[in-house]
């Protein structure tokens, strides 16, 4: 939920760092324990890397999450949402509806 606020609603978002990992965004790409991340997703080169401009070491029971439409997401680059508690992820999406040409079960490794 944006901001902790309870009355409004859920943001679905990708789990890029685990406890431990440090996550740096230069020149437009994220940096997961030094090594460049290889998406899994087609997504757009980040314009803003707010605060994870510097190295963010992700503490025990956090994640780092961004969402797909990286120039325009409130993720874990913002610091008013920043790296998220284990207790605030809720679920894990299982099923792609849009965009219709790759609907289906969504393959987790």
């Amino acid at each position: 939920q944006p901001n902790g606020n309870e009355k409004s609603h859920y943001y679905v978002k990708r789990v890029i760092a685990l406890p431990g990992d440090t996550v740096q965004i230069k020149d437009g790409e994220v940096y997961v324990n030094g090594e460049l991340f290889t998406e899994q997703i087609e997504v757009e080169a980040i314009e803003n890397a707010m605060m994870a401009e510097n190295e963010i070491l992700v503490g025990e029971d956090e994640y780092f999450v961004l969402g797909d439409n990286r120039n325009h997401s409130s993720d874990s680059r913002d610091p008013s949402v920043g790296v998220l508690k284990r207790e605030d992820l809720i679920g894990r999406a299982w099923v792609r509806i849009y965009p219709f040409n790759k609907m289906g079960v969504i393959r987790h490794e």
